[in-house]
């Protein structure tokens, strides 16, 4: 199959029909839209999640470079490259998505090793999650608040409490509550459930059933994340997804 590095496996040189017969394929174009769209969702534990999945699984790239050196640092410009404009997308600021996109291809140009590389890439696959979750959180925001914003955006995936954050933010439940409505404009809980159903739609993006999706992000049942998703967005999941589907962006099998 080529050299592997960290998960990451090298097609052979070939044709199309002949990797096809082989068994031997690219990682398919709707998990690279997945793991991608939780960037843009700011859902880091998504990210997370997929990348360890994808890393465990075997990615597969096309061959770049007979080097596995240089097949590794193209494959990183190319994973940087969209996961930039995926960030830009989710909110991200322009500028200094790109900055930071021409700072991370300007360290993987310095590596000398295709693990550490890799290592590099999970990492900033991450961040950039974590900086579209903050994008939201303006400067102006007390330091309090920017905490609680980045405690909820780091755990999505978990039942998130105002007791537990309050906890966190090292600020009473009271104080808490009161002064993330003065700052963001809604309650602390209104704004895990707006944040958790962004990132449900990624994950509809990426082809998990509306029941993966409603217990993956710890909504209390399906019917529960189908109420929310309707009040937030006027329209179930599954005709969301449906209109997905039509526009192109969603698999057949979603």
């Amino acid at each position: 199959m080529g050299r592997k590095s960290y998960g990451i496996n090298m097609l052979p040189a070939g044709t199309a029909d002949e990797q096809r017969e082989r068994g031997q394929l690219h990682t398919a174009y709707e998990t690279e839209t997945a793991f991608y769209s939780c960037i843009r969702a700011g859902d880091v534990q998504g990210v997370e999640k997929m990348m360890w999945e994808c890393l465990k699984a075997g990615v597969f790239v096309g061959r770049m470079s007979t080097d596995a050196l240089t097949q590794t640092k193209y494959f990183a410009v190319c994973c940087v490259a969209v996961a930039c404009r995926y960030a830009i997308a989710g909110g991200m600021d322009e500028t200094d998505a790109y900055l930071y996109s021409d700072d991370c291809i300007m360290r993987v140009d310095k590596m000398t090793d295709p693990e550490e590389i890799v290592g590099f890439l999970t990492e900033r696959a991450t961040d950039f999650a974590a900086r579209v979750a903050e994008s939201g959180t303006a400067a102006h925001y007390p330091p309090a608040v920017r905490r609680a914003v980045n405690y909820v955006n780091r755990r999505l995936h978990e039942r998130i409490t105002l007791g537990e954050t309050a906890a966190y933010c090292g600020l009473s439940e009271g104080y808490l509550s009161a002064l993330f409505r003065k700052s963001v404009g809604c309650s602390l809980s209104r704004y895990v459930v707006r944040r958790k159903l962004e990132a449900g739609k990624a994950m509809l993006l990426g082809g998990y059933s509306v029941g993966e999706v409603a217990y993956g992000l710890g909504f209390s049942s399906e019917s529960h994340f189908i109420s929310r998703f309707g009040e937030e967005f006027g329209c179930t999941p599954a005709v969301w997804a449906a209109r997905e589907r039509k526009r192109g962006v969603l698999p057949e099998n979603a």
